[in-house]
């Protein structure tokens, strides 16, 4: 997989797709009852209990975990909040904590820091599940807003009532992955969930 790009790259490239999100772009039926929704690459859900999201872009980072014959692969699920007053706390509660314990700014600093990144990042995302090929995988996730006047994004753990951006996933698997699947399980809500399925062919293929 030839593939490889770094996040804040790809994130600058994307940003047009939180734009338009922002615009209330995703379209489709209400899903807001169904206590599972099944959600793979390009599917929109425009209104499932007030939160819209669209799995829109998968890819390899290209920084190297620490176990070798892995790779970390990124997922950015566009999403956008319909409350006009509730905050969703989505991923890593903790995120501009770990972000400053181990920055990424530098190239130094991502050979150094990326892997104990990772790993803060995983083990403070409680409402997510990640698998690859029928095992568990460890994985983590976090919010990434998007600001059109500095055209740049900002990390949070939560997504502002009429807010748009990504969901951002990383998760670590093996080099020749063939699915990974995603289960969500928001603390907003009781007894929902949403599952992604990702194959490798939908990865994004370099330019």
């Amino acid at each position: 997989m030839s593939n490889k790009i770094s996040r804040r790259t790809f994130l600058k490239v994307t940003g047009a797709s939180a734009v338009a999100l922002g615009a209330a772009s995703l379209l489709g039926g209400c899903q807001g009852d169904n206590s599972t929704v099944e959600v793979k690459v390009g599917d929109k859900i425009s209104n499932w209990n007030n939160l819209a999201v669209q799995l829109t872009s998968v890819f390899t980072l290209a920084s190297a975990p620490d176990t070798a014959g892995h790779e970390y692969i990124a997922m950015l699920i566009t999403a956008a909040n319909r409350s006009s007053d509730q905050t969703f706390a989505i991923g890593a509660q903790n995120i501009l904590e770990i972000e400053a314990a181990y920055p990424l700014d530098t190239a130094d600093q991502i050979a150094a820091n990326t892997a104990g990144y990772f790993h803060a990042l995983a083990a403070s995302t409680t409402d997510f599940a990640f698998s690859c090929d029928g095992q568990a995988a460890e994985g983590g996730a976090y919010i990434s807003l998007y600001d059109s006047a500095s055209e740049s994004f900002s990390d949070a753990p939560t997504l502002p009532p009429q807010g748009a951006g990504y969901i951002e996933l990383v998760c670590m698997v093996p080099t020749n992955w063939q699915q990974i699947t995603v289960t969500y399980t928001p603390t907003f809500v009781t007894g929902k969930t949403l599952n992604f399925t990702i194959n490798a062919s939908d990865l994004t293929k370099a330019q």
